[in-house]
């Protein structure tokens, strides 16, 4: 659509932020711009004083010349493009013929950089994102200074009209991942985003509601990481956590501080995350139908610790741990909602008094209540992922409690085969172990030494598979 002032201006007039000044240098213009998204100084500074000493002009062209000291000096081709820059921050000037230049006068308001709450490290870069996407462009930049580093730019959201920026490193990510991102991103029909997470939805191409599929970060080095193995980074603007595209499920098991430690340290430090995801979910169902139907497999002395401690518990063993399962769920949900300072003692009361008491009281058993905390302390091993796992710990236990341990190999068994089924983008999500490829776990649980990994992941599809160039 063919800009038009009068179009323009019927939109705006009437707002009480909407500013319009008349101006001559041998044409007439008029300057438009929204006072709570421009910057005052720079409007004085890149606007209004060029025109005011420009002496003559013959037409808005020559004025566009002389409007230097504004870096952001721009033609929008439509009234959409307009519209777009206008409510983003930008100074409009209109001639009488309807021609009209861009001139960027955001103001910059934003808190500043800081160590994510998140992703906190021993060691390594302690910089985040934060909820401007220029200073995010600007954090990726600082660590790509190649001319490889491609962005491009889109606005999502009818109302919101939201910039979002796809980043990625020409030359290693596949050219058809950036293609079909991006078509996706433009096909995506809303009334706003407020936040990555409304899109993460949208590039979910499996539309999975158990476990994510779309990877997120807070730190710059990581998303950087990511980008040089073939991914792409996705920035929102409003919003601190960037989404990384593919994604594995093993990059749950990794931490922001894995490639600043040793290479020793690290295996170690994942096969702990592992070994504690994994017993987070099994052990309560695994105690309740050893418990109910297999007690025999429990050593003789630990079944008489087990059977003093809940013989005169009035409920069903499976009816006993799922009330632990769920009080411990409560105490979690209710400490993230609780401010910080009362949140820490609302923990410790109900952690420690609640269990104390409970067992004192003979309605819960120790070990039960041993059980339940270990899984969820476990649990937070993948924080990401806390109340999805949570949730299959729940079935995992409901269904051992029914059918024993056939229930649980059978629960166990469909999770595998639903996990290893899913696949965006070109990449198995429990690559590299399903399917199986050898060259990807040199930075799976284990991890060989950096200066080894010489090749990136074949699971993540990218045009050159070398990291050395």
């Amino acid at each position: 659509m063919k800009i038009s002032f009068d179009q323009f201006h019927k939109l705006w007039n009437g707002q009480d932020d909407f500013r319009l000044r008349e101006l001559d240098c041998g044409i007439v213009l008029k300057a438009v711009c929204l006072d709570t998204m421009c910057d005052d100084a720079k409007v004085s500074a890149f606007v209004l004083q060029p025109i005011a000493y420009i002496g003559r002009a013959d037409s808005i062209v020559e004025v566009e010349k002389k409007l230097a000291a504004g870096t952001g000096v721009r033609k929008p081709p439509n009234l959409f493009a307009a519209v777009e820059d206008f409510t983003n921050g930008y100074t409009l000037i209109f001639d009488q013929n309807d021609n009209c230049i861009s001139v960027d006068t955001r103001t910059v308001i934003g808190r500043s950089i800081a160590e994510p709450p998140t992703s906190m490290v021993m060691r390594g870069p302690r910089e985040g994102f934060v909820e401007d996407i220029k200073v995010n462009i600007t954090l990726l930049r600082k660590r790509l200074k190649t001319p490889n580093l491609k962005i491009i730019n889109l606005a999502v959201g009818k109302y919101t009209n939201t910039a979002v920026a796809v980043c990625y490193i020409e030359g290693i990510a596949e050219q058809r991942i950036v293609d079909d991102i991006v078509q996706r991103l433009q096909s995506v029909k809303t009334d706003g985003v407020l936040d990555s997470s409304y899109l993460a939805r949208y590039l979910d191409v499996s539309k999975t509601f158990l476990f994510r599929r779309i990877g997120s970060t807070e730190k710059p080095d990581i998303a950087v990481g990511k980008m040089l193995e073939g991914r792409l980074a996705v920035i929102v603007d409003g919003s601190p956590m960037v989404l990384t595209v593919p994604y594995l499920f093993v990059e749950d098991m990794q931490s922001p501080g894995d490639y600043y430690e040793n290479s020793a340290m690290t295996t170690l430090s994942r096969s702990l995350r592992f070994i504690s995801v994994i017993a987070s979910v099994l052990l309560p169902a695994l105690y309740v139908c050893l418990q109910v139907y297999n007690y025999q497999i429990i050593p003789l002395r630990f079944l008489i610790t087990v059977l003093n401690a809940s013989e005169a518990i009035p409920f069903s063993p499976l009816t006993e741990m799922l009330l632990v399962l769920i009080v411990f769920d409560i105490l979690r949900e209710a400490n993230l909602r609780m401010p910080s300072a009362v949140g820490i003692s609302l923990s410790l009361v109900g952690a420690i008094v609640l269990g104390d008491a409970a067992v004192q009281a003979g309605l819960l058993g120790a070990p039960a209540v041993m059980i339940g905390a270990l899984s969820g302390i476990g649990l937070f091993t993948m924080p990401d992922n806390t109340l999805i796992l949570s949730l299959l710990r729940l079935l995992v236990t409901f269904i051992g409690g029914v059918m024993g341990l056939l229930g649980v190999i059978i629960s166990t068994m469909t999770i595998l085969v639903y996990l290893a089924s899913m696949q965006d983008y070109k990449t198995p999500f429990l690559a590299p172990f399903a399917p199986d490829i050898p060259e990807d776990r040199q930075d799976a649980v284990a991890q060989i030494p950096v200066p080894n990994m010489k090749k990136r992941p074949r699971s993540i599809p990218n045009e050159n598979s070398d990291r050395r160039g």
